[in-house]
């Protein structure tokens, strides 16, 4: 365990290393510092802190620099604590920002990966509430032309999704009309699980009870759904992780992680076990050789009963903590405050 002298030097040499991410010794961190100690205890410290996993060396003749436990060991240390002020014109670009009139769930979510791309020059991630519990609030089929019909669905979530699809020919008005008043009836309020159990046993009864037309209506459900669980995923600033990539770093890797931020599963994998509140990944936590030098913080976001979402930040590990998860706890409020004034 960290003695109080060990933790105030850990705790000096991280700040170092996110402000000027560069090794320090320990006459620079006497200098830099208004430690009561000479630089040849500074310099035992630095090496018992090395030896307990804290910090480690770039190379033999160089300067301490934090080791993933350190920058673990800060982090919890902050996370418990007041958050940082932030900025009154990061404030109102936030709350500027979240003010248009949105007509979908979609757009607040993207705008706010956008905002928290644009606010700290890393890669955000936000994703938005869940649909697993999303009931069906609207279903319309247009006919779009001799053969192709659309179908249109609505969550009360807000989300709003489409799939064409095609129809025999002579597929006429009347029966188009005859399948929106039975999905209306027997579907509309129901879950979107409880959809799915009647698409497979009830409703194919109905339609063919009623209407003389073959549509596997599964499918095309299992689209949209599939569909509305792709578009709860938006990467706002993605380019800016190439900023933090390491310059030895062969171009199959940072094609790869390029890949991973247009929506591989590799990247859903990223948010497995992430709690309520705000959390930190770093380095090798987020089990993902290509990502062990970058840390993702995560703030969950709760819309009133219709599901909870999350935001995400992607940068380096040397990213100044303190004031990225003051900015994601603002961020987290006000796009529940967004979301919750939408679904009124």
């Amino acid at each position: 365990m960290l003695t109080e002298r060990q933790l105030l030097i850990l705790d000096l040499i991280v700040r170092h290393y996110i402000e000027f991410e560069e090794p320090i010794g320990s006459k620079t961190l006497l200098k830099e510092s208004s430690l009561p100690l000479s630089s040849a205890t500074i310099r035992n410290e630095m090496m018992r802190i090395e030896e307990l996993g804290f910090l480690e060396k770039m190379h033999s003749s160089s300067g301490r620099i934090p080791s993933i436990q350190g920058y673990r060991y800060y982090v919890d240390q902050l996370l418990g604590k007041e958050s940082e002020e932030i900025a009154d014109d990061v404030k109102q670009t936030i709350k500027h920002g979240f003010q248009n009139p949105y007509r979908e769930v979609q757009q607040v979510v993207e705008k706010s990966a956008e905002m928290l791309s644009f606010l700290t020059n890393y890669t955000a991630l936000a994703i938005g509430p869940e649909t697993k519990d999303s009931r069906l609030t609207g279903f319309r089929l247009v006919a779009l032309n001799e053969g192709h019909v659309m179908a249109i669905l609505v969550t009360d979530k807000g989300h709003v999704e489409n799939q064409i699809f095609s129809v025999s020919p002579g597929f006429s008005a009347a029966e188009i009309e005859k399948i929106v008043s039975i999905f209306n009836q027997e579907l509309v309020g129901r879950t979107l699980q409880e959809v799915f159990v009647k698409l497979q046993t009830d409703i194919p009864v109905i339609i063919r009870k009623y209407v003389d037309a073959k549509i596997d209506f599964t499918a095309i459900f299992n689209d949209i759904v599939a569909k509305l669980e792709h578009d709860r995923f938006h990467v706002g600033g993605s380019m800016n992780l190439l900023n933090h990539l390491d310059a030895t770093m062969d171009k199959n890797k940072v094609k790869a992680i390029l890949s991973m931020l247009n929506g591989s599963p590799d990247i859903h994998a990223l948010f497995s076990n992430s709690h309520d509140g705000v959390g930190v990944k770093i380095g090798t936590e987020l089990n993902n050789e290509l990502l062990h030098n970058f840390s993702l913080i995560t703030a969950t976001y709760d819309t009133a009963g219709n599901g909870k979402g999350l935001i995400a930040l992607l940068g380096p590990t040397n990213m100044p903590y303190q004031k990225m998860i003051s900015i994601m706890k603002f961020m987290r409020y006000e796009l529940s405050d967004s979301l919750n004034d939408l679904n009124k």
